[in-house]
């Protein structure tokens, strides 16, 4: 158990878990940055660094595009359309589940928690990588952005959306899973708790920079919490 163990943290009782699904229920980062370097090649930009485009995963692409690589909002509707077009064709494939993730989740079941998926990846393509993946039947709810524009979809949306679909009606029994700030200040926003994800892509000073209610380093931790 980590230095946040509290009274709060053993007595916490949550009827429903909601989990980002890029770096925290899938190890999706090979696909996503290969698919990524791809893009700014066919764009005819020189390719970046892997290790670089790592800040990708998290926000929504158009945002990474635009505020981490300059590209212009005349453009960027281009480098998604070729990143995309790797993604579905390779990248799908290039994804693996998070170890312990599905005990984890078949274990929240047991005791009849409801599970459900909140992301900014386009909706169908969570669900190409969670058929792939063959864990799609173990989520009550999956919720991404509803077509391939996620210019305008929020975080805090998409979990408000995981919360009604799952029938969640009391915040408080909401906790949110994610392995980056954008998952932390989401779930705050929607009126939840979140627990960071240390196997993601974030990292401890982020996550309390944030104000992250639990931080975990394995998905067996996120059960105490439960």
């Amino acid at each position: 158990m980590s230095e946040y163990e509290s009274a709060e943290f053993c007595m916490a009782n949550f009827d429903y878990v909601i989990f980002d699904f890029d770096g925290t229920v899938a190890d999706t980062g090979e696909g996503i940055l290969k698919s990524l370097q791809y893009s700014f090649v066919a764009m005819g930009d020189p390719a970046p660094d892997l290790r670089d485009l790592k800040k990708f995963i998290g926000p929504p692409v158009y945002y990474s595009y635009t505020h981490f690589y300059g590209i212009s909002e005349d453009k960027v509707d281009l480098y998604v359309k070729k990143y995309r077009e790797r993604y579905r064709e390779k990248g799908i494939y290039e994804s693996k589940v998070y170890d312990g993730l599905v005990e984890l989740i078949y274990s929240l079941k047991e005791k009849s928690v409801k599970v459900g998926i909140a992301s900014s990846k386009p909706e169908n393509l969570i669900y190409s990588v969670a058929d792939y993946l063959e864990i799609t039947d173990l989520f009550d709810a999956i919720v991404g952005v509803k077509s391939d524009n996620s210019k305008h979809s929020t975080k805090a949306g998409l979990i408000s959306q995981a919360m009604l679909d799952l029938g969640a009606t009391d915040k408080e029994k909401v906790l949110m899973v994610g392995d980056r700030c954008f998952d932390i200040d989401g779930a705050h926003e929607a009126g939840v708790k979140c627990c960071g994800a240390l196997w993601g892509y974030g990292d401890k000073a982020e996550f309390e920079k944030h104000n992250a209610e639990y931080i975990v380093e394995m998905p067996n931790e996120i059960e105490k919490i439960i």
